[in-house]
């Protein structure tokens, strides 16, 4: 695998999507393509989040919604231009509503741009997933008994025949990463429900909004059941790197993105995993999401997702640079072979960890003392970094402005008896 800094003179640039509410995955792809010489421009909504403070982001362009696309396009026209002697940029999403875009118009952005994500027709596939279950269920994916129900009664059938717990995800993930639903579903991803008066009633608050759901079987176990596997596949649906990983929490508990997740190798879910993608000819990122069925120890695929993953800085860390892998196919420089990976390495997002924490341990399911023994050993921060302090300052800097504003209010409000005898006319 090249390790060697890639000179901008000579290299197009990397240009990396960050969307209002989507993962931390931007700032991940920012740090493994920077630390490799990548000359890396950011396009976010808005201020845009941690990775807009990175050091290794050489431009920041804001934008008020990738939903306005003359916007969006009239900034990437201008990177395109810049980059016309280096060569097209590549293009990295990192959260579903910023590829959705990609995919939406994927022909006119292929003019000027490389993609590193799958066709159109396998992101329509994998994003929706109701047409997810019937592409798994051709391939003869070993998905749980799943269900696309489109009105109240089939909810009600469901809850008839089904074994519960069972699980109501959405159909189209973005949807529930918008408001009001993201409220609502109190930001998860799934819900777990545990009676059929109880799906019935989660299908009815949530289809007043958007019907499209989907009601699934849950697997049993912990979150620490939970494993991934992240790949990346070149043109000829080749693998050229892969990692997988173990959730230990994640958050939302128990239907939430990895908070602490460790590098392990896992030979139960690469084989049969790389074999899937080969037979649907996939080409670009893909992360396969399993979950380990504690009744008879099998691993069912819970889902496909066509972009990078989220906590990417631990696959770096671990010596598979994802990112920078598709970078080089994506130029017409591939690695010469599968780069090993390094196991026992955690990955930490503190912030939402600590929330997790105190979440399990009310659920019983994790003491103080377990916590704290599990955060030794080697890791990789999702905010600190000794070679790119901006993000963390800045979520510092911005928690402290939290705190005053608090204060603030508190005095104000403690005051105000003072203020209003003040006022009192003589």
């Amino acid at each position: 695998m090249t390790n060697l800094p890639l000179p901008h003179k000579t290299h197009p640039d990397a240009v990396v999507f960050s969307c209002l509410g989507g993962s931390q995955g931007d700032l991940g792809v920012v740090r493994t393509l920077g630390r490799m010489g990548v000359r890396v421009v950011l396009v976010s909504e808005g201020e845009g989040g941690a990775s807009a403070h990175s050091r290794f982001v050489s431009e920041h362009h804001r934008i008020a919604s990738f939903a306005d696309a003359p916007a969006v396009f009239k900034v990437l026209r201008g990177i395109a231009v810049a980059n016309r002697v280096a060569g097209k940029p590549v293009l990295f999403p990192t959260a579903d509503p910023d590829l959705d875009f990609v995919t939406q118009h994927r022909d006119r952005l292929a003019k000027d741009f490389l993609i590193v994500n799958p066709e159109q027709s396998i992101v329509a596939q994998c994003l929706d997933k109701a047409r997810f279950l019937a592409f798994a269920q051709a391939h003869h994916f070993p998905v749980p008994d799943t269900w696309c129900p489109e009105r109240a009664a089939e909810i009600e059938e469901i809850g008839r025949i089904a074994r519960f717990p069972l699980i109501l995800k959405p159909a189209f993930p973005p949807s529930w990463s918008r408001e009001p639903l993201a409220s609502l579903v109190q930001q998860k991803k799934a819900l777990t429900v545990q009676t059929p008066q109880e799906l019935t009633a989660c299908y009815r608050r949530i289809a007043a909004i958007d019907p499209r759901v989907v009601v699934q079987d849950y697997v049993p176990g912990r979150d620490d059941r939970l494993y991934s596997l992240h790949v990346y596949m070149d043109r000829q649906s080749r693998p050229l790197a892969w990692f997988t990983g173990r959730k230990l929490r994640t958050y939302p508990t128990y239907a939430g993105i990895g908070c602490f997740v460790e590098s392990v190798v896992v030979p139960e879910i690469i084989e049969p995993g790389l074999a899937m993608l080969r037979r649907v000819g996939y080409t670009g990122f893909a992360l396969l999401q399993f979950k380990r069925d504690e009744r008879d120890g099998s691993f069912k695929l819970l889902e496909i997702n066509p972009r990078s993953s989220s906590w990417n800085l631990l696959a770096a860390a671990c010596g598979v640079n994802l990112p920078h892998v598709a970078y080089l196919d994506a130029i017409g420089e591939p690695p010469a072979s599968p780069p090993a990976q390094r196991e026992g390495v955690k990955y930490l997002f503190f912030d939402n960890d600590l929330r997790a924490f105190l979440d399990y341990r009310r659920h019983g399911d994790i003491t103080t003392w377990q916590w704290l023994a599990s955060l030794r050993g080697p890791k990789v921060y999702q905010l600190f970094a000794a070679d790119d302090l901006g993000p963390f300052l800045r979520d510092v800097e911005a928690k402290g402005q939290r705190v005053w504003r608090k204060l603030g209010r508190w005095l104000f409000a403690l005051t105000a008896p003072l203020r209003g005898h003040g006022d009192q006319p003589r």
